[in-house]
């Protein structure tokens, strides 16, 4: 930076304060999440209810998964999912 040129600003200087406030927010998301989880803990019924958010997440990757791999090979138990059925309509 040129002394008397306040309108020009140092891009390293500049990075380290954007790299300092992403690195306040990450802190407090984790402080979030762990907030979350400290409920979850205190939850009975907590069990049960990630269980079904983690089989679900997984099924909805499971499908994306079915179409994102070129040269897939489809399972057995793929036959049913998701086909498309062809109506002729006369």
């Amino acid at each position: 930076m040129v002394e008397g040129d306040d309108e020009r600003t140092d891009p390293a200087r500049a990075g380290l304060e954007h790299l300092q406030a992403a690195a306040h927010e990450m802190s407090a998301a984790a402080r979030s999440v762990l907030d979350a989880c400290e409920e979850l803990l205190d939850d009975p019924r907590a069990p049960e209810a990630v269980t079904s958010v983690v089989g679900s997440v997984t099924r909805v990757f499971g499908d994306l998964a079915r179409f994102a791999v070129p040269g897939r090979q489809p399972r057995d138990d793929d036959s049913d999912v998701h086909q498309v059925q062809h109506i002729k309509i006369s």
